[in-house]
Formats: structure tokens, C-alpha cells, sequence
């Protein structure tokens, strides 16, 4: 399998979406804690948006339904077939062929149970391709655990939650790109980054940046280098 330039798209959309069970009943998509689903999960939101990309991290789903209302008053859903789906351990990446514009999406993950889980569930516009430049993403991670005695001797370990962050470089971009860059990130919101493709979907997932933007210009080249900070959210 090929690994693929870094790519960073939008935060998750199904965040301005109402979400629903397949009972109609309200659904929360919560980020990084186990979601639990029998059936179909109904996105709808207030007017189309444009997506192209889904991730799902940490799944016991094999593979997915996706059907989409253009409208608001279409009746019913169609059917969408026009994508690629590749599982990377227990994560999957699914790359429409081309950009699907829908004000409804009704996704029915499958599976071997009639119940299955998912830590994140996104939906995804890509924003930049960087296929040009030279990058280097060294991963890190953060973790909120630790050990304590209890009164009779015994050690706990005990662990409350991790996080992947990392040092993300980035050399030889053009003003265009680096302009692209810098304005995707100013309002320091979360963006979601591919860092190998489908290759390892493992570090893939929501960032911020921890620190801010730096860019540095090669005066002969006239390129520039981008150093980004950012933990997953």
C-alpha cells in the first residue's frame, strides 16, 4: 500500500449535524469515549455541505452503508457507491471519488454483531494536499495516569485517558501553500490530518496546534518551512 502525502481536512462536520439512532431517537457522537450503535446513524444538518472523506477510529465495523438526501424536502434517501473504503487495523478510511453536496447523510455501519462501536466517527472536507512538500511528523503522545499505594501496600496503576500529539515540519512550500497553511490554521480550531494515507491510520485523527504558528523563508530558495505543535483533541 502506498503511503500518501500528508493531508489535512476540516474539523468533523457531523458537529453542526442533528444526529439520530436508527429509532429516531437524539444520538451523541462523542469524541475519544466508545459510541455504541445497532443500525443507522442520520446526520442532518440546516443546508448541504460538501464532504468527501469519512474516518472512523477504533471500529469493530468491517464495512458501511452511505445514503444521502440532496435536500432537505427529497422524500427519500439514494444510495452512494461511489467510494473506496480501506480498514488499517481497527480504523477505516473512506475516500469518496469526488466531493458528494448533501443536506442529510444516513450512515449503517456492518459488522459481525448488530452492535457495534466506535472512539471517532468523522465526517471530512479536504482542505490541503501536501503533496510538494518535504515533512516530517514525529509523533509523541501525552498520557494522564500514574501509580498509588493503597493503604495496605498494594500498587495500582491506574490510567484516565491518552492522547497522540506530536512535532509536525513541514519545508520547501510555496507562498501559495504556506498562505493556505497559516489562514486554515489561525483560528487554532481542530483539523483533522492523514499523516501516511490509509498506510497507518493509527496518528490520524483531530489536532490543535499547542504552539504558535512559525514559518520560516529560505531567502534562495524563496520556500518556505512550517513547524507546527499540535495534540489530538
Amino acid at each position: 500500500m502506498t503511503i500518501k502525502p500528508i493531508e489535512i481536512l476540516s474539523a468533523n462536520l457531523l458537529e453542526e449535524a442533528s444526529l439520530s439512532d436508527a429509532q429516531g431517537e437524539a444520538l451523541a457522537n462523542k469524541s475519544g469515549v466508545k459510541n455504541t450503535i445497532s443500525g443507522a446513524m442520520t446526520a442532518v444538518f440546516s443546508g448541504a455541505v460538501s464532504a468527501d472523506k469519512i474516518l472512523i477510529k477504533n471500529t469493530d465495523a468491517q464495512s458501511i452503508t452511505i445514503e444521502y438526501k440532496s435536500a432537505p424536502s427529497d422524500e427519500s434517501f439514494t444510495l452512494f457507491e461511489d467510494f473506496a473504503l480501506v480498514k488499517s487495523g481497527r480504523d477505516i478510511l473512506i475516500t469518496f471519488d469526488a466531493p458528494l453536496e448533501a443536506a442529510s447523510f444516513k450512515f449503517t455501519l456492518l459488522g459481525e454483531s448488530s452492535s457495534l462501536y466506535f472512539y471517532e466517527f468523522i465526517l471530512l472536507s479536504s482542505l490541503l494536499f501536501l503533496d510538494k512538500a518535504l515533512t516530517t511528523f514525529t509523533p509523541s503522545g501525552y498520557r494522564k495516569g500514574g501509580y498509588h499505594y493503597t493503604a495496605d501496600g498494594t500498587l495500582i496503576r491506574w490510567h484516565e485517558f491518552s492522547k497522540n500529539s506530536g512535532s509536525l515540519v513541514l519545508e520547501n512550500l510555496p507562498e501559495s501553500t504556506k498562505q493556505t497553511l497559516e489562514y486554515i490554521c489561525d483560528g487554532n480550531v481542530f483539523l483533522t490530518f492523514l499523516f501516511y494515507g490509509a498506510y497507518d491510520l493509527s496518528q490520524s485523527g483531530q489536532y490543535a496546534l499547542t504552539a504558535d504558528f512559525k514559518a520560516e523563508l529560505n531567502r534562495l530558495s524563496g520556500l518556505w518551512s512550517v513547524y507546527l505543535e499540535i495534540t489530538e483533541k
